[in-house]
């Protein structure tokens, strides 16, 4: 085929994008308390099985705990902000 030729027809590439896989991340509840020590559990045992590095579900654990904080934080400032206003509401 010469240039002159391919010119002259439609030259195009068909992807299949039903075989191309999306790496979809699991949806993680992080919502309660509960939610964050099943999640370090799943993450314990994945360094336990070597699923992951410990280096990376060391790092997975720590922020998993600060969540838990702000978590257990919040829930103390609603109950404060009630029995502050509960107070008031007394007075």
């Amino acid at each position: 085929m010469d240039i002159e030729h391919l010119a002259k027809e439609d030259c195009f590439v068909n992807i299949d994008t039903t075989r191309i896989e999306q790496n979809h991340t699991p949806t993680i509840h992080l919502k309660t308390i509960d939610n964050i020590r099943l999640e370090m559990a799943k993450v314990y045992r994945d360094m336990r099985s070597q699923k992951i590095p410990t280096h990376d579900g060391t790092r997975l654990v720590y922020v998993l705990a600060q969540i838990g904080k702000m978590i257990e934080l919040f829930d103390i400032e609603k109950r404060l902000e009630k029995l502050e206003t509960k107070n008031e509401t007394r007075k």
